[in-house]
């Protein structure tokens, strides 16, 4: 079996590694056109993404004897270390050299490029050339390696390994289920959706988790609800979807903090549908140390324009306020960080993209006049209150949408893709563009 077959998704990043393992296994094929295989192959991204096991599998795919090294020595003891590795592997060639985690080598940071581990590994590498040894390694953050480490011929190759979306979370995610029992209906595009952002190691950690929450529940099968209540869990650190047991839901009650969150994250909700359909991942009214709060997540789409996208996240911070205004006629209290964030966006557009025109702009070469900021100021507030008056418009516009989607969190109090679909296709939607 090829070992890559091990590897789920990141299609892109096989066919990368197969090539290399390719070059490594026949050589001879690629020396007679001449073409000299790679020095080193740097693999670099976030803790999880299974860096070390794409550099294992293409170890094992090439057949070359390998020589690994990890800091898991003092520093006095750990140069002498990477010395012997590098002479092991020359006198075993052809053979592969693994530095795994290289950026742990010496410092935490960037601000240390002259480290002795890293001039170490430099002048290691330049001493294998012509002498059939590859060098592999993996990295959590490429910046804290110096430029000189990381050029052309030294690390001829250099991936980054992202956090898994689209069709690879969805294609890591039915991987990590396929051992569980789950119930046959489980959406796994919409749970993809919702767990973007999370690293490979992390999913397979919230599924086992929902699989231990399920068992504890005494279940006899994994639940969408299952998995939900443990990311909350996890991510959120949310152990309580429920307010108070002992108060009822009326939310005719404009000072009711639960009615406030619940119209709060229902604009949210619908400003978000409404521009960018099918952009709502999840929303949430909870119970976090006895305090009440909401949040509704987003996916961004690649049907939309960075532009448009920009501009419609704008709205939306917007949509909280706007609802409350539409439902109560009064200030939403809760909402100062989401107008911070609309004001802080709606001035990058401004003046680093240039929205409203480049006179606007902020240049970089030149202090900006007191009457360009001026004027700054002036468009930031006016695109503003636009974009206010456009979230108000939506809410009202498809009012009954934005009640049933309030009515349903205050009941359920988490409502995922798939419930927010069912609402908007119960009620007539009105379009409304930018």
């Amino acid at each position: 079996m090829c070992k890559f077959n091990e590897i789920i998704g990141y299609k892109t990043i096989k066919e990368e590694l197969k090539e290399i393992a390719d070059i490594l296994k026949n050589n001879t094929i690629y020396e007679n056109l001449g073409a000299c295989a790679p020095t080193g192959l740097l693999l670099h991204g976030e803790p999880g993404v299974g860096k070390t096991m794409m550099a294992s599998a293409l170890i094992e795919e090439s057949g070359l004897n390998a020589f690994m090294c990890k800091k898991d020595q003092p520093r006095e003891t750990f140069v002498a270390t990477i010395k012997s590795t590098f002479e092991k592997a020359i006198k075993n060639a052809p053979s592969i050299v693994f530095l795994d985690d290289m950026d742990k080598f010496a410092n935490g940071d960037g601000s240390h490029p002259d480290a002795e581990e890293y001039v170490t590994v430099q002048s290691c590498i330049d001493s294998i050339k012509g002498k059939r040894v590859f060098v592999i390694a993996t990295v959590n953050v490429i910046r804290n390696l110096p430029t000189s480490l990381r050029r052309a011929g030294r690390f001829d190759k250099i991936l980054e390994i992202k956090i898994p979306t689209g069709k690879d979370a969805q294609a890591i995610i039915s991987h990590y289920l396929r051992s569980k029992k789950i119930v046959e209906n489980m959406d796994i595009v919409a749970l993809a959706r919702i767990l973007e952002g999370l690293s490979c190691a992390e999913i397979e950690s919230l599924i086992n988790e929902a699989g231990i929450y399920a068992g504890y529940k005494r279940e006899k099968s994994i639940t969408m609800e299952h998995v939900l209540n443990t990311y909350l869990r996890s991510v959120y650190d949310i152990k309580s979807l429920q307010f108070n047991r002992n108060e009822t839901y009326d939310l005719s009650n404009p000072n009711a903090t639960y009615s406030q969150i619940v119209y709060h994250e229902a604009g949210h909700a619908v400003v978000s549908e409404i521009l960018c359909p099918n952009s709502v991942t999840i929303v949430c009214a909870h119970n976090k140390y006895n305090q009440y709060g909401g949040f509704t997540d987003y996916y961004e789409d690649e049907n939309f324009s960075p532009i448009y996208w920009k501009q419609s996240r704008i709205v939306c911070a917007l949509g909280g306020m706007a609802g409350i205004e539409q439902k109560y006629g009064i200030v939403c209290a809760g909402s100062k960080q989401d107008l911070s964030r609309a004001v802080s966006d709606t001035y990058k557009m401004i003046t680093q993209i240039g929205t409203c025109g480049l006179n606007l702009c902020t240049f970089g070469y030149q202090e900006d006049s007191a009457q360009r900021l001026a004027m700054q100021e002036y468009v930031v507030n006016a695109e503003i209150e636009k974009y206010y008056r456009k979230a108000k418009e939506i809410i009202a516009q498809n009012r009954d949408f934005f009640e049933k989607i309030a009515q349903n969190l205050a009941q359920k109090h988490v409502l995922t893709s798939e419930d927010i679909q069912k609402l908007k296709s119960s009620c007539q939607i009105v379009s409304v563009s930018l």
